[in-house]
């Protein structure tokens, strides 16, 4: 399947004059960076809660497993925990961010039973919020019809409303295939509907600046 993962990539600085948690994490100061985020987070700041969340996902490859309960027993991830944030973002303050990852984990996670028809619910809901990311990975089920009844014009049409951010800006070029098996009438409706005032949400560590 043709997915847009949730990935988490960072650069690591050297700055010498970090003090907000975005600048500590970045230039090295992982503990003292995720402490001022979790403390941000306890205070109903939903961008940090969400990069905890981030961090408790990817914790074992980022080498946070000694800090507090990022890993279980020291060498896994602790998906859980992160799931757990996750769904508390998207049930009480309905978190786009938050559904798209929520998505992922019933999308061929490892550790958790796949349920695609869950996995689409939870990325519509995060591409009619302006997650680029969702958007692709909607139109995609869309096309395949996991999850959803197979629906090329919905497809074409989140194709098309991904094209409009930054991410999968490519034009139509990339999905001619697809295109063409529709009418003039279905076309200019996934056209019509596409809503190029969404603004695009970002899902990376970034918002924790």
């Amino acid at each position: 399947m043709k997915k847009i993962l949730f990935l988490f990539s960072i650069l690591v600085s050297s700055s010498a004059l970090a003090d907000t948690a975005y600048d500590l994490y970045m230039s090295g100061n992982k503990a003292e960076g995720i402490a001022k985020w979790q403390d941000e987070a306890n205070k109903g700041n939903s961008s940090a809660k969400y990069v905890i969340g981030m961090l408790y996902n990817d914790s074992a490859q980022l080498g946070l497993c000694e800090i507090q309960d990022f890993c279980v027993f020291k060498k896994f991830s602790n998906y859980r925990k992160a799931k757990k944030i996750f769904e508390e973002l998207y049930n009480e303050e309905s978190d786009p961010r938050a559904a798209y990852a929520l998505a992922e984990y019933y999308d061929d996670h490892p550790l958790i039973i796949t349920n695609y028809k869950k996995a689409a619910q939870l990325y519509l809901f995060a591409a009619e919020r302006g997650v680029p990311e969702a958007q692709y990975n909607i139109a995609n089920m869309y096309e395949r019809g996991e999850g959803v009844k197979k629906d090329l014009v919905q497809s074409v049409r989140w194709y098309l409303q991904c094209n409009v951010s930054s991410l999968c800006a490519a034009g139509q070029e990339g999905i001619d295939d697809l295109i063409v098996q529709l009418t003039d009438e279905e076309f200019d409706y996934a056209k019509s509907s596409v809503d190029h005032e969404i603004k695009d949400v970002d899902i990376r560590i970034t918002v924790g600046r």
